[in-house]
């Protein structure tokens, strides 16, 4: 059974305010990320998923950024320390589709504290 977190609706509305903070930061808007484009990408954790003991499945969060989301997978690993639902990363990596949705296989990922934290 594989657990779902997707609890503060706080994060859509924090998101949207990140906007400016991605601009500044020179990433890219995710509704702009094309099928396998490099891209660095700037938000808010909107929910994760953990896979079930003793699987081998992915780590998997929804980073999103006001403009849209995007999948981010972790193969083989259970948790990031510090990554959570609200947490605000920069990432880098390849995007590519999965069915109808963006994914980002093992990104490089930065976890950034922001200032009103």
């Amino acid at each position: 059974m594989v657990r779902r977190w997707n609890e503060d609706p706080r994060i859509i509305d924090e998101a949207e305010d990140e906007d400016r903070t991605r601009s500044s930061r020179g990433t890219t808007a995710i509704r702009q990320v094309r099928d396998r484009q490099h891209a660095t990408l700037f938000g808010s954790v909107l929910s994760m998923t953990y896979p079930p003991a003793g699987s081998t499945l992915s780590l998997a969060a929804t980073l999103y950024d006001g403009t849209g989301s995007i999948e981010l997978r972790w193969p083989g690993r259970r948790d990031i320390p510090g990554l959570s639902v609200g947490a605000h990363l920069e990432v880098e990596g390849t995007a590519g589709f999965q069915g109808d949705h963006l994914v980002i296989i093992n990104p490089a990922y930065r976890i950034i504290a922001m200032e009103s934290e």
